[in-house]
């Protein structure tokens, strides 16, 4: 069930931004400055993900609502898919801003460790706070506990977006035969494997709506098993960057700006997600977009406080269990200083986690 929760404030927000002068909190970046309205638009590519769901409702509205337009951009999205990543292209340079997973932005940016001259991933503010992978077993294979995965065959994506799984199976010693896992998990579906790695607002979902119980499932989320790391964040690249500065915070706060407009209007967030699938040709349905819109926006905007940072930002103690994560499952070696990882992370930095 979703609960309009928009955040004291907002509308004045809003309003300010659709007139080009947008003041956000200052955890958020920069003050946005007035834009010179001569100037013809910034012309900015936002790589997402993955195909459109709601995941990327922010991004959406912040398009339809202006203010992208208000921060001096014309936003176009280029969608990926299974054979090419969001930071595929924003490395190739065919997109200036992606979306990108907290783990792969590590891996891509930890090369350049040692090329201070090298263009990486740039964080420009962090958007998904808490981790929502998780593995889904079979309980009719006798999977009621972690331990008991040991000897079966598991799905797993490649690359780092799974490397909080590996890492946590490393850890307790859970020896099994790593399957790759594509854009689906059908294998899991027809008994090919005892178990799967999943999203809690996706795939968790998909496979109740394709008629699996759930009390013929075991679930494990890693966030409950002490792998809680951040996700979706948005990106630029360091040479881009550099001269870009300025805009793409702008971009930022209104980013935030449309994912605020989301919690504060549920259903219209929904609708426009399904036109965009619809565009697309994407088959999706209303009750798992709602489903997924519900559990990015408490990720997003986490209601505990002192658990999680502040909305957008990313928490140096965060970065470093995630790079420690990193190194012990052998996907990089060291991490990339938070200092050039995510410069504005450190210029909001408090007293008790030094970057």
């Amino acid at each position: 069930m979703f609960h309009a929760n928009p955040a004291h404030g907002f509308w004045v927000r809003a309003l300010v931004l659709l007139a080009g002068m947008a003041v956000f909190q200052p955890c958020l970046g920069e003050t946005l400055q007035p834009q010179d309205h001569a100037a013809p638009p910034a012309q900015v590519r936002i790589a997402l993900q993955w195909i459109p769901q709601s995941q990327f409702a922010g991004f959406y509205l912040a398009q339809q609502q202006g203010f992208y337009a208000a921060a001096g951009a014309e936003v176009t999205f280029v969608h990926a898919n299974a054979r090419r990543s969001s930071l595929e292209h924003l490395q190739d340079g065919e997109a200036e801003l992606a979306t990108v997973f907290l783990t792969d932005a590590m891996v891509a940016a930890a090369g350049a460790h040692d090329s201070p001259n090298a263009a990486h991933p740039v964080l420009i503010g962090q958007l998904v706070q808490r981790s929502n992978l998780m593995l889904l077993a079979w309980k009719d294979q006798g999977i009621e506990h972690l331990q008991d995965l040991s000897g079966h065959r598991i799905s797993l994506w490649t690359g780092p977006f799974s490397a909080a799984i590996r890492t946590l199976l490393a850890e307790r010693q859970i020896e099994y035969e790593p399957i790759p896992q594509n854009a689906t998990v059908n294998l899991f579906l027809h008994g090919g494997v005892a178990a799967c790695a999943a999203m809690e607002y996706n795939e968790y979902h998909r496979i109740w709506q394709a008629g699996v119980d759930e009390d013929r499932l075991t679930g494990f989320l890693l966030r409950d098993l002490g792998f809680d790391f951040p996700e979706d964040g948005l990106y630029a690249r360091s040479d881009w960057l550099q001269h870009n500065h300025a805009l793409a915070q702008r971009l930022w706060q209104a980013t935030l700006a449309g994912w605020e407009y989301a919690r504060a209007h549920p259903e219209q967030a929904v609708d426009l997600v399904l036109a965009e699938a619809e565009r697309a040709r994407v088959l999706t349905n209303r009750p798992h977009e709602r489903w997924m819109l519900e559990h990015l926006l408490a990720s997003i905007f986490p209601e505990t406080a002192g658990e999680s940072p502040t909305a957008g930002r990313l928490s140096p103690a965060a970065y470093t269990a995630t790079a420690q994560a990193l190194i012990a499952s052998g996907l990089i070696s060291e991490a990339l200083p938070l200092t050039r990882f995510c410069p504005d992370c450190c210029a909001e930095d408090g007293p008790d986690e030094p970057c």
